[in-house]
C-alpha cells in the first residue's frame, strides 16, 4: 500500500511539471502515450516483481525518451523501480536523458525533473527501510507465537504430568492404607475374634453367653467391612498404564510398543479386563507367533473403552479364528487361549474382533456407562 502511494506521488509530480510546460501540451497524442506507458511498466513492475522485466521495459523508454522529450516528462516516476532493483548506477541513464533533452532548451523543467528523481531516491530509500521494519516485526511477532506455542505445549505437558504425579500418589497412599489396615487393624481384629471364640468356649456362664455373641457376632461384621474396604482401595490403588508397562517390560520374545491414552478413572473390571487379556494375548505371541513386532493401544473414547493387541506375524488362511471367539462355539472349560479372552470381554457387555489382514489383531470394545455399572452391580 505504501508503495502505491509512493507511485501516486511521483505520477501526481511528473503530471504537474507537464501541466505547467508551456512548451508541450499535457493532452497531446504524444503526451497521453507517455503517460500510458509509464503507468502499464510501473504497474507491471509492482505486480510481477521482476527485475529483469523491469531492467528491460524501463530501458526501452529510456531510450524512446532521448527521441521524443514527452517520454522524459514521465522518468521520474519510472525511477522509483529502477532504484528498487538496479539502484544508482541505472539511475544514470534517466538523469542523461532528462538532461539530453532539456539542458539547452529548457532548464526550468530539466531541475524540475532532476528534482523529480531525487524525491524517487528518497522515497524508495523510505521503502526500504519501511519494509526491513515490516519484515523485522512480522519475523518477531512469528518468534514471539513460536515461543508462546512452545511454552504452551511445555506448560500443558507440565500440568499433564503434574496430574500424573498427583494420581500416582494419590494411588500409593492408597495402597499404604489398605497395607496398613490390613497388617494393623485386621491381624488386631483377627486376634480379638479368636479370644472371643476362646472365651465363648470356656465361659460357664449363661448371663454372659449372649452378650458374648453379639461381641463375636459385631467382630465378624466389622472384620468383613474391613476386608472389603481393603479390598476396594487395592482395587482402586492399581494404575493400569504401569501395570501394562511391567508387562510389556518383561516381554522379551520382541518389542512391543505402547500406545496409551486413557483417562485416570478407569473402573477397577476394566483394569483387570484388559491387564488379564494383555497377558494372554502376548502370551499366545510367545507360543504360537512368529512375530518381530507387537503394538499395544489402549484408548478411551466418550462411550468405551477400547484395547487393540497387534502383531506382524504370519497367519494361516485356513486357520478359522472366529470359531475360537463364537459364543456358540465357546466351551466353558477351555481354561486359557481367545476363548478365555472372548469370555471375558462378554463379561463386561464387550466385543471382540480378528482380523488377520496384516499379520494378526485382536480389536476389542467395552461399553462405558449403564450396561457396565448393571454388570459391576451384579457381581
Amino acid at each position: 500500500m505504501k508503495t502505491f502511494i509512493n507511485h501516486m506521488i511521483l505520477f501526481i509530480y511528473c503530471i504537474l511539471i507537464a501541466v505547467f510546460n508551456k512548451n508541450f501540451s499535457i493532452f497531446s497524442v504524444t503526451s497521453v502515450i507517455a503517460l500510458l506507458a509509464s503507468v502499464i511498466i510501473t504497474n507491471m513492475s509492482f505486480f510481477f516483481h521482476n527485475k529483469k522485466f523491469t531492467a528491460s521495459a524501463s530501458g526501452i523508454y529510456v531510450i524512446i525518451s532521448l527521441f521524443i522529450p514527452e517520454f522524459a516528462l514521465m522518468l521520474p516516476a519510472l525511477s522509483y523501480d529502477i532504484m528498487e532493483f538496479s539502484g544508482y548506477p541505472f539511475i544514470i541513464f534517466f538523469i542523461s536523458s532528462i538532461m539530453y533533452n532539456y539542458v539547452i532548451t529548457d532548464i526550468q523543467t530539466m531541475l524540475f525533473l532532476l528534482f523529480g528523481i531525487f524525491i524517487s531516491i528518497i522515497l524508495q530509500n523510505y521503502q526500504k527501510i519501511y519494509s526491513k521494519a515490516v519484515l523485522s516485526a512480522q519475523k518477531l511477532r512469528d518468534d514471539s507465537t513460536e515461543v508462546n506455542l512452545v511454552l504452551k505445549s511445555r506448560n500443558e505437558s507440565l500440568l499433564k504430568n503434574q496430574d500424573y504425579e498427583i494420581h500416582n500418589a494419590t494411588l500409593q497412599e492408597r495402597n499404604r492404607i489398605a497395607r496398613e489396615i490390613h497388617d494393623n487393624v485386621g491381624h488386631m481384629l483377627s486376634r480379638a475374634i479368636l479370644l472371643t471364640g476362646v472365651i465363648k468356649t470356656i465361659n460357664k456362664d449363661e448371663n454372659c453367653s449372649e452378650h458374648l455373641e453379639n461381641l463375636h457376632e459385631a467382630l465378624n461384621q466389622a472384620m468383613t467391612s474391613i476386608r472389603n474396604s481393603v479390598h476396594n482401595l487395592h482395587d482402586e490403588s492399581i494404575d493400569l498404564k504401569q501395570s501394562v508397562t511391567t508387562i510389556i517390560d518383561e516381554f522379551s520374545f520382541c518389542p512391543v510398543s505402547l500406545n496409551y491414552d486413557m483417562g485416570y478413572e478407569v473402573p477397577k473390571d476394566i483394569k483387570y479386563c484388559f491387564i488379564a487379556i494383555i497377558k494372554e494375548g502376548l502370551n499366545n505371541i510367545y507360543k504360537h507367533s512368529d512375530a518381530t513386532k507387537v503394538n499395544v493401544t489402549l484408548r478411551e473414547h466418550p462411550s468405551m473403552y477400547q484395547l487393540i493387541i497387534h502383531d506382524n506375524g504370519n497367519v494361516s488362511d485356513e486357520t478359522d479364528f472366529n470359531k475360537y471367539i463364537s459364543p456358540e462355539n465357546r466351551h466353558n472349560d477351555s481354561g486359557i487361549g481367545l476363548e478365555n479372552i472372548a469370555a471375558r470381554v462378554n463379561m463386561l457387555n464387550g466385543s471382540i474382533k480378528i482380523h488377520t489382514d496384516d499379520g494378526f489383531c485382536i480389536f476389542i470394545t467395552i461399553p462405558k456407562g449403564d450396561k457396565l455399572h448393571e454388570y459391576s452391580n451384579n457381581r
